[in-house]
């Protein structure tokens, strides 16, 4: 069975099916952004909110790849991290106003 492989920037893939994997002949580009994935075959169409790419391993020259939903822990220590580098540019921006008043 075949799928067609759709990211949001319009590229598309088509692979071979293997259970919940794909398999293509080569690599193919993946675009950098994996957020409203959509996979689609003649029996279903999957949807991805914010997917990552499970690259597997292959003895047969193909290349064989899955995708997954980003788990909830990742996308807090996500923004978890963004916001540690707002708070550090926050906390710069501080320090320079302070700067000027005592000068």
């Amino acid at each position: 069975m075949e799928a067609t492989i759709r990211f949001k920037d319009g590229t598309e893939i088509v692979a071979e099916v293997n259970g919940d994997s794909y398999i293509t002949d080569k690599k193919p580009a993946f675009p950098e952004d994996l957020t409203g994935l959509v996979i689609v075959t003649d029996k279903s169409e999957k949807s991805y909110e914010e997917a990552l790419l499970l690259e597997c391993a292959s003895i047969d020259n193909r290349y064989w790849f899955a995708f997954i939903e980003k788990p909830i822990e990742q996308k807090q220590a996500e923004e978890i991290e963004k916001q540690k580098v707002l708070i550090e540019f926050l906390e710069g921006c501080i320090m320079e106003m302070s700067e000027e008043v005592y000068k």
